[in-house]
């Protein structure tokens, strides 16, 4: 009887140690609304590891200068597309005054140039504050890749840089018979049919970016292989070039787009499911990638999840940083903006966990904005040591004015396009590749003349844009009908074709 109840106490004592561990081990947590002195209301689409991460790291670096406690008050309603949804309808009951809201941390620098020119930004006194991290050698550079780093107009700055690629996982790609990919290109291959992974544009800022990329690589190489024709000014070549170019990548996005087995809300959703093994391949952010590399690491360092920036086919953007007019705590927004430029802040992003300024429980991933803080010292420490962008000869260099433009536009087309009409598209493809791509099927397949550039440029820009909802249904069903024509056509081409063989 005696040994039963000692066997029971020892099981017991085992469950409470394994119960208590957790609380025993914890490592140093943000601090409570409760115990705080101060509260900093922050809108972010930053996920939740590095929420905690800043909260923790911006608390203890309050602390040390102020001996204050600070709470961040996160709020986190989606992406991108779906924090502009919250401050439109914020700013538009605002009635002349704040929102409620500090500051607006991470995102894509379209948005935050959006809500600037709305002026719904105060100046950042960093400019002023640290003049020196603005200027000289290894100064914040105002552009970067064709890319902007921050407002001319000081409104917001970027605080580290994003690159768009591919995700893929190791054991799928081997069962699949295909090579790793290097570039856009590579997702078109046919054996990557219902394997790939990718967003809805209309609702992923992440995700519209890297569609953009890859249409600018291809009007990249129209505008360097085309030529002069008899007659034609320099102008004029240029702008037949970039309509090539720019067919050449919606081109590329339908052969990608009929290989993907889903388009997901959420550009998060990507990475997961190609960690998982629910598909080989997806388009997703660096830091997307990174973060689910890193988290399933094996001991010998292997991983398998991997991400790759496509050769020659993405730029290095940032994620911004800004402080709202009327903020309810101005001063403190401010000071959070100059802890995110500071060396404590900076290297936080790639530094490993556990190492002397890193992140308390799992790495960021990141690479920080700032060229004077990738010195041996922190490298050492980094997680991702063999990445210094400002020392890479850039493959790509962004040109905003030629694809900026029809940013918005661009995601319409592409839900229109391959999203609303994904069934026949795929049945297009599927035809395509069993009567080996007949060059009149292919033709129809590949029409995108509805949405040329020039088109585009002009009154799908000004429809989309017009704010008119009832017009912009209108062209969206009509484009949407174009090409699921388009589709059905090339699969009656495909058999007719065959039937003549």
């Amino acid at each position: 009887m005696k040994k039963i109840w000692n066997k029971r106490i020892g099981v017991i004592a085992a469950l409470v140690l394994v119960a208590v561990s957790p609380l025993i081990l914890q490592r140093p947590e943000a601090v409570s609304r409760s115990e705080s002195d101060e509260v900093l209301v922050v809108i972010t689409p930053h996920n939740e590891t590095i929420r905690n991460e800043f909260s923790v790291a911006f608390n203890t670096y309050w602390q040390k200068k102020t001996g204050k406690k600070v709470y961040l008050d996160w709020r986190a309603p989606g992406g991108t597309s779906e924090i502009r949804l919250v401050l439109d309808s914020k700013f538009a009951n605002a009635k002349g005054g704040g929102v409620g809201i500090d500051v607006f941390f991470g995102g894509g620098d379209y948005i935050f140039e959006e809500m600037a020119k709305a002026g719904r930004f105060e100046k950042l006194e960093v400019f002023s504050s640290q003049e020196g991290w603005f200027k000289g050698e290894l100064a914040i550079p105002q552009s970067f890749t064709g890319e902007v780093y921050y407002s001319k107009a000081k409104y917001w700055v970027g605080v580290c840089l994003s690159q768009f690629g591919i995700c893929y996982n190791v054991d799928n790609l081997k069962r699949l018979n295909v090579d790793p990919p290097k570039s856009w290109d590579d997702l078109s291959d046919p054996k990557y049919f219902g394997a790939i992974a990718m967003a809805d544009p209309t609702k992923s800022g992440s995700v519209a970016r890297a569609f953009e990329m890859l249409v600018q690589q291809n009007i990249h190489r129209s505008l360097a292989n085309t030529r002069r024709q008899p007659g034609e000014t320099e102008e004029m070549r240029s702008q037949r070039a970039i309509g090539y170019g720019w067919a050449d990548g919606l081109n590329l996005i339908q052969k990608i787009a009929a290989n993907a087995r889903y388009f997901t809300d959420a550009a998060t959703k990507i990475p997961h499911d190609v960690s998982q093994g629910d598909a080989a391949a997806g388009m997703c952010i660096d830091f997307y990638g990174r973060a689910y590399n890193e988290k399933l690491k094996r001991a010998d360092g292997s991983s398998r999840l991997q991400w790759v920036a496509p050769e020659g086919g993405t730029s290095l953007s940032v994620d911004p940083v800004a402080v709202f007019k009327h903020a309810p705590n101005s001063k403190l927004a401010q000071e959070f903006v100059e802890f995110l430029l500071s060396e404590e802040g900076q290297v936080l992003w790639n530094k490993r966990v556990g190492s002397d300024g890193g992140p308390k429980r799992r790495a960021l991933r990141r690479l920080p904005i700032r060229p004077s803080v990738y010195t041996p010292a922190n490298l050492a420490d980094f997680t991702d040591p063999e990445v210094n962008p400002y020392t890479a000869t850039p493959l790509f260099v962004y040109q905003p004015d030629i694809t900026g433009p029809v940013f918005g536009a661009l995601r319409h087309i592409i839900k229109s396009m391959c999203i609303d009409v994904h069934r026949e598209l795929q049945a297009a493809w599927i035809a395509l590749v069993k009567y080996d791509m007949p060059e009149m099927t292919m033709s129809r397949f590949h029409d995108v003349s509805y949405v040329s550039y020039v088109k585009t440029m002009g009154e799908i820009r000004q429809q989309v844009h017009s704010g008119d909802k009832l017009d912009s249904a209108r062209e969206a069903k009509r484009m949407t009908g174009v090409f699921r024509r388009n589709y059905k056509e090339a699969v009656g081409l495909a058999k007719e074709e065959a039937n003549k063989k």
